[in-house]
């Protein structure tokens, strides 16, 4: 029971969250290098909260009528209110929709948008301010309207909306929230200002008109921040993908090198024999099964050459799904590279026991390269099997001729103790490559 209630809160929690990511996200599916499509869906984002605001602003006018014991005229606003606010939804879906793609038409639903705001808070606050108990929460929408504008990040347009706020807001003060004409009482206005910075009413303009200021002027300090940040971002993210098109390019090229050259090392069938004599070395020298499963999957990495392609002849799309892919493609292509090199180290000391020019100072150099354990295992069975097969550079050896090699200066280039165990388990060898 306690565990359908939890899924049925997960599924609740889910839903919740994908219905605001879509109506309210302002970057879901979007790439924010491009300005025009980041304005358009700040525009769907406002249209949508325009649209919530203006149900917000019927219900208002509803519980208006109500309270007033149903006056005509507030009834008549009120019903008025639903086919006016849908029309202008529907204007400024037209406007925003018209061309998803040109930066000067989103620019003007933008400022439409931004206009009927701040337009709809003034006029709620001249149907609400005479009415007692409304006249504060309807002169909240006028913060709230520069609050949602301030949503577009744009530092210009809040400014704009600012002044003219603030000079609008300046006549709501003398002429609706107190009435400066019947305070006048028609007194001069030399006589009419000594006394009125006396009064209350001049008190209460001026600090309603510094807090709007003040609140203005953190709300631009944030969308400086937001605006900011958002350009920065943007530079990283064209930097990073700059990068990743020359990253991508320049791997492309050098496995198309590497690979090209060393096709016979994409021998499936040797590549196999290699991966199950290291396996039985591993299983003889001790190895974990965890580290033994390791070594298996390192052993015939490089036949993944193919996931690797895409590094090659595609250039993959320019979002964070394809940097994700690619950064995995690159991790399999570094593994498949470093198999590649042990397999070249491999033909390397092939050559050089045959041609007996296997000396001290090669075998140094030879033993910097991948001295892990794991790389040695996968060596020794390589470099057994190479001997034993014919190659187009040599004949093919028994296993006493090969073991005579592992015994003399080819030894030196593995661990003593694998060596060892090799050695004296060298019949099973025998026997395995005769059944592979």
């Amino acid at each position: 029971m306690n565990q359908e209630k939890e899924g049925k809160g997960k599924n609740i929690h889910a839903f919740s969250k994908n219905f605001f990511a879509r109506f309210f996200g302002f970057e879901r599916g979007i790439d924010i290098t491009n300005d025009v499509e980041v304005l358009y869906r700040r525009n769907i984002v406002i249209k949508n909260i325009i649209f919530v605001s203006n149900i917000m602003y019927s219900v208002i006018l509803f519980i208006l009528s109500i309270s007033v014991e149903g006056a005509p005229a507030d009834w008549v606003v009120t019903f008025v209110a639903f086919p006016l606010t849908y029309v202008i939804n529907k204007f400024l879906k037209k406007l925003i929709f018209l061309d998803t793609e040109d930066k000067t038409k989103q620019n003007v639903a933008m400022y439409v948008a931004a206009f009927y705001m701040f337009l709809s808070a003034i006029l709620m606050y001249a149907r609400l301010y005479q009415k007692e108990y409304f006249e504060t929460g309807a002169y909240i929408l006028i913060y709230y309207a520069l609050v949602v504008i301030s949503l577009y990040q744009e530092k210009k347009l809040l400014s704009s909306i600012f002044q003219i706020l603030l000079a609008i807001l300046t006549v709501i003060h003398f002429i609706w929230t107190y009435n400066f004409h019947a305070l006048v009482n028609g007194q001069s206005m030399m006589d009419f200002l000594p006394i009125f910075v006396t009064l209350p009413e001049f008190a209460d303009i001026l600090l309603r008109t510094l807090l709007f200021i003040l609140f203005y002027f953190v709300l631009y300090a944030i969308v400086s921040m937001g605006q900011y940040m958002q350009e920065e971002r943007k530079k990283e993210l064209i930097k990073r993908r700059q990068v990743q098109s020359d990253f991508t390019h320049i791997v492309g090229n050098l496995f198309s090198v590497v690979l090209s050259s060393s096709h016979v090392l994409m021998d499936q069938g040797h590549a196999h024999r290699v991966n199950h004599m290291s396996k039985k070395i591993s299983v003889l020298y001790g190895m974990s099964y965890e580290d033994t499963q390791q070594l298996e999957s390192f052993s015939l990495v490089h036949l993944k050459f193919p996931e690797i392609k895409m590094l090659l002849h595609e250039q993959p799309s320019q979002d964070e799904k394809s940097y994700e892919i690619l950064r995995e493609k690159t991790e399999l292509g570094a593994k498949i590279a470093k198999r590649i090199q042990l397999a070249q180290k491999c033909i390397d000391l092939t050559r050089s026991a045959l041609e007996e020019t296997l000396n001290e100072k090669l075998i140094a150099e030879m033993n910097l390269i991948q001295p892990e354990i794991e790389s040695q295992i996968i060596l020794l069975s390589d470099l057994y099997l190479t001997l034993r097969d014919p190659k187009p550079y040599k004949r093919p050896l028994t296993h006493v001729m090969v073991m005579k090699l592992f015994n003399g200066e080819l030894g030196k280039c593995f661990d003593e103790n694998l060596m060892s165990r090799f050695t004296k388990f060298h019949e099973d060898f025998s026997e395995l490559y005769r059944n592979i």
